[in-house]
């Protein structure tokens, strides 16, 4: 296939919310022909492909009698930077596990296997591990030999022993023209944020045909309000569609993704494929909405998957062939009801082959009854005459499919606005802030909040035990141990507490205060199955091989799929001698994940599988991680000599090297001397066990790389201090670049050490772009900015492909005042988009604006009218599309302005017309260009449109500044103070947060500045 392929994985650590992965900075827009490898799953009836080489992701999906796609099937693998690493391509079904956003892997190879059932029914697994919440998934795709669905089974295991973040979505891809219809049962929507809004009809607009989303920007459709088991999309034109079915409580989020028509969106067709088309994607989810930091104030939160716990969701995946529509759903059909007055269309397609029959009813009354007999995607059609003020219930036999037309029944009554009376400041308030931070892995953060909590009520033990639980997270056993009691002796019986009085005990070294624990937080039903499970290892430990067996039952009878349990059963069978039960038990984890790598090291020691065998199951993009993991779990059961053979096997990999310079009885010293000469290149340890390790190691030796290695773990958990100190002692020696890099963005409070290790990097390889990015981002931070310009033009001409170094040669040039250079750079510059991104156009934009402003000045009214027309376009060579709803204010003033001086009033009475009629829709945050509309009303004495429009924003001034900063100017009030805040807030935005921040504030007054000192010199 076409490839546009990625690469550049950045060495230097980014310890963020998926450390200890790595992002990929190379992209191109020339494509190069390479195989792939594709599973083929294939029936008489549908096709399916899946890609284990990009993700394990579903690459498309075929109905065969027609030809047609009902998972958008992509010609060609067109990476671009889109996810949280970066690399991301369109089309299929892709899997999200973890942590919000495209999963880490999804551009990646993953492991898979291949399995055969007795009924001729076929199926690939793929899975990996998701390594900042030390969790695994997979999911196995299945299809039945004579069936038009494929399924998928999403497996997704806690194999840690603290609760993570628990976010879960499956995205499929379909198609976006062919006059297609989106189906999803409900009246009621929500954003990112938990914003609400009405579904189908919004303001009069069916929102729910594709092509009536042309408004806005993009489109998250997140739709709830129903109790509802399918949803899907039709074709009309094609007389095809998409249809997902699973039951409520597995998936209950039901979700639509649109790029939006506007060029804002469109820009993505041919940045993602070359040749089939837009699309749109229908999401699966685990939770109702995606839920961004701003989520947090509504109902809508964040969840948590608790330690130990094991989650499942099966759902069905299949075409829509010439039903029209879809009504309801199940693995047996698909069912279309359609009626014009009294006339009642009836169309079920099914799924499988079907021997039953059919009942449409009328309250009590059986209308109609029917046999049928249909093969797979058979279309049955009947046409009734029914009352139009009768509902009907459409029965398939013994309730295989069931649907009612009065919707009303299926419609929900929750609640779905905040309750303004919750003080977000009391206690409580803080402790809730601080579990939907740490709920989202902003740890530090969490516990700051935590501390607030904690100072106003001591004694608030759910705050007591997070806050223990924060400690533990940073390897801070003792606090996390003091924090377990503080709440213990509140409530000597609180879950939490005591399952954290267990851990932080094992931590210490104190298994009999560990067991007390772990044996009553089996009282809490959240905790039961980790607390039987922690007790299990503590006894396998201990060599009560008889009694961790029965714990490991304790654990399963409450969980019996805890894959952790499992796994201890299997070696205690095996440490017992009992072949046939530890057969049983792998047997039953193969069953669950067959790419789980403990059954295959169980199988290798017990004979049934070769080395090599081992080996070729791991196929996935970072192999040393899979059997690092799998050899820490043993150890974590207390089986040293098998961890060491599983490190054995391991490609080679200092991390992997230093475990078994641990384990290993003799030679231990040669072993770390081959650790420290192994490269140290895109090493990023994060566990904390490895800090152990490097810790005993480092009384031994105090080799730069073990400092290197320690501090990005200690930094990874929250340590800075002892990571910086780390860091200082390995002074000038490391001739590693990215070590002095890292050191940079660690040292954010020291320009002094900053400049020290770039000196270092410069002298180690000035020619390396990251190294010339930081030493240009050095200049511009000490306002060098000739220094500059003149590096970042030299490495632009090495490396002209980077976005990052363009984009900063635009904003120096900005600095220097020379607009007309930077105008010319950036109508020529070339920036691959990536999802978000603005930055492109909002520099341009910038600089269209300053030469309007520098000519308006000088008084040559034709140059800024050219300008201030320019700033109003949107080159695409910049990588951002134009959205429907821009906000022009700024530039309609200038041309008004230039117009006005030039001598042609009646032009600058239509610009001036412009701002005063423009109307910020809902869906977007005013700005602070709201004052260029307020001075223009008062220009014209529009009072009452001032009036309407103040009072239109009232109730936002509290939550936005910029508005504040608007309406203090119009009024003269103490705008200063507000602008001095905004200005020194340097405000930041989460993934898929909808905060607003006013990229252009700084822009907006400055231009008023200038004019203001005009106006006043003149005077």
């Amino acid at each position: 296939m076409k490839t546009y392929m990625f690469g550049d994985p950045d060495p230097v650590a980014n310890i963020n919310r998926i450390y200890p992965y790595f992002r990929f900075d190379g992209y191109t827009d020339q494509g190069e022909y390479r195989d792939w490898k594709m599973v083929v799953l294939e029936n008489d009836h549908i096709k399916v492909y899946v890609s284990p080489e990009v993700g394990g992701k579903i690459w498309g999906a075929i109905e065969k009698s027609t030809g047609k796609e009902f998972m958008y099937f992509n010609e060609v693998v067109k990476f671009r930077d889109v996810a949280m690493r970066g690399a991301w391509t369109s089309g299929g079904l892709e899997y999200n596990f973890g942590d919000i956003g495209h999963i880490p892997t999804c551009a990646t190879p993953v492991d898979y296997a291949l399995k055969e059932y007795p009924d001729g029914s076929v199926s690939c697994v793929v899975g990996a591990l998701d390594l900042p919440s030390r969790t695994k998934w997979n999911v196995e795709i299945k299809l039945h030999p004579d069936r038009a669905y494929f399924e998928t089974t999403a497996t997704w295991a806690n194999t840690s022993e603290v609760p993570v973040t628990y976010y879960h979505w499956m995205n499929a891809a379909a198609k976006a023209d062919g006059n297609l219809e989106f189906i999803y049962p409900g009246n009621k929507r929500i954003g990112h944020g938990g914003e609400l809004g009405d579904w189908p009809l919004d303001s009069g607009r069916d929102i729910s045909k594709y092509e009536n989303n042309d408004f806005g920007i993009y489109k998250s459709y997140h739709i709830i309000d129903n109790y509802a088991d399918y949803f899907g999309g039709y074709w009309h034109e094609d007389d095809f569609g998409f249809g997902h079915y699973a039951n409520y409580e597995e998936k209950p989020g039901k979700k639509i993704w649109i790029w939006g028509l506007s060029d804002q969106g469109m820009i993505w067709e041919d940045l993602l494929t070359d040749s089939n088309g837009q699309y749109i994607e229908y999401q699966s989810g685990k939770l109702f909405n995606q839920a961004a930091n701003s989520s947090t104030f509504t109902p809508f939160k964040h969840s948590e998957f608790m330690p130990y716990d094991v989650d499942i969701a099966k759902e069905l995946w299949f075409p829509l062939k010439g039903i029209k529509g879809m009504v309801a759903a199940s693995e047996y059909g698909v069912l279309n009801v359609m009626r014009k007055g009294t006339s009642v269309e009836i169309r079920l397609s099914a799924l499988q082959p079907l021997d039953t029959y059919m009942e449409v009813r009328t309250g009590a009354k059986a209308h109609f009854k029917r046999d049928l007999q249909l093969s797979t995607l058979d279309l049955y059609s009947e046409t009734l005459t029914i009352e139009e003020d009768q509902e009907i219930q459409v029965v398939l036999g013994n309730n295989l499919l069931t649907y009612n037309s009065d919707e009303a029944l299926a419609l929900l009554d929750r609640p779905y606005k905040s309750e303004t009376a919750f003080d977000w400041e009391s206690a409580y308030g803080l402790y809730v802030k601080g579990l939907e931070l740490e709920k989202q892995r902003r740890y530090a953060e969490a516990h700051e909040t935590y501390l607030k909590s904690y100072e106003k009520e001591a004694t608030h033990v759910p705050t007591l035990s997070r806050l223990g639980l924060s400690y533990y997270r940073s390897e801070d056993w003792p606090m996390a141990l003091e924090f377990s009691k503080k709440a213990l002796a509140v409530d000597t019986y609180d879950g939490l507490a005591n399952y954290l009085y267990g851990l932080a005990n094992i931590s210490l070294g104190n298994h009999a205060d560990a067991k007390s624990g772990f044996s009553i937080a089996t009282q809490s039903v959240a905790l039961r199955t980790a607390s039987y499970t922690e007790l299990a290892k503590l006894l396998l430990k201990e060599g009560q091989h008889a009694k961790a067996l029965e714990y490991t039952q304790k654990a399963l009878t409450y969980n019996a799929n805890t894959i952790s349990a499992l796994e201890l059963r299997a070696i205690l069978f095996r440490k017992m001698d009992n072949e046939e039960g530890g057969r049983r038990v792998l047997a039953k984890i193969y069953e669950n994940d067959a790419t789980n790598l403990f059954h295959a090291f169980e199988n290798y020691f017990l004979g049934a599988l070769t080395k090599k065998e081992v080996q070729a199951k791991i196929t996935n993009e970072l192999p040393y991680e899979s059997y690092l993991e799998a050899a820490l779990q043993y150890m974590s059961y207390g089986a040293h000599k098998d961890a060491l053979q599983i490190l054995k096997m391991s490609p080679q990999h200092p991390i992997v090297a230093l475990f078994i310079a641990h384990l290993a009885s003799e030679d231990q010293q040669n072993l770390l001397e081959e650790v420290l000469a192994m490269d140290a290149d895109l090493v990023f340890p994060h566990r904390t066990e490895t800090g152990k390790v490097l810790r005993s190691f480092l009384k031994k030796d105090s080799h730069w790389k073990l400092k290197y290695y320690l501090a990005l773990q200690q930094w990874s958990k929250g340590n800075i201090e002892v990571a910086k100190k780390l860091l200082m002692e390995c002074g000038n020696e490391p001739d590693y670049v990215p070590f002095y890099l890292a050191k940079i963005k660690l040292y954010t409070d020291s320009a002094s050490t900053r400049l020290e290790a770039l000196e270092r990097a410069v002298d180690l390889e000035k020619e390396n772009w990251r190294v010339q990015l930081a030493w240009i981002e050095r200049y511009m931070e000490a306002d060098q900015w000739k220094d500059a310009k003149k590096l970042t033009k030299k490495a632009l001409s090495i490396y002209p492909e980077k976005a990052v170094l363009g984009m900063r040669y635009a904003k120096i040039l900005l600095e220097l005042k020379e607009y007309k250079a930077a105008l010319h750079f950036l109508e020529n510059f070339n920036v691959l988009p990536f999802e978000g991104a603005t930055e492109g156009r909002t520099v341009y934009h910038e600089t269209c604006v300053r030469l309007a402003m520098q000519a308006l000045m000088a008084n040559d009214y034709d140059e800024a009218i050219l300008y201030a027309k320019k700033a109003k376009l949107w080159p695409k060579n910049l990588g951002v599309g134009k959205h429907y709803d821009v906000d022009e204010r700024l530039d309609n003033y200038l041309l008004a302005l230039a117009y006005k001086k030039k001598g042609e009033p009646e032009e600058a009475e239509k610009y001036f017309e412009r701002i005063m009629s423009h109307q910020t829709p809902d869906y977007l945050n005013e700005s602070s260009k709201l004052y260029y509309q307020l001075i223009v009303l008062e220009k014209y004495k529009r009072k009452d449109e001032i009036q309407q429009l103040l009072q239109k924003i009232s109730k936002e001034l509290g939550d936005n500044k910029y508005l504040e900063w608007a309406v203090a100017r119009y009024k003269d009030g103490d705008h200063e103070a507000v602008k001095n805040a905004i200005l020194s807030s340097n405000e930041k935005v989460h993934a898929y947060d909808t905060k607003f921040v006013d990229e252009e504030f700084k822009l907006v007054s400055e231009v008023l500045e200038t004019l203001t000192n005009v106006g006043n010199n003149k005077r």
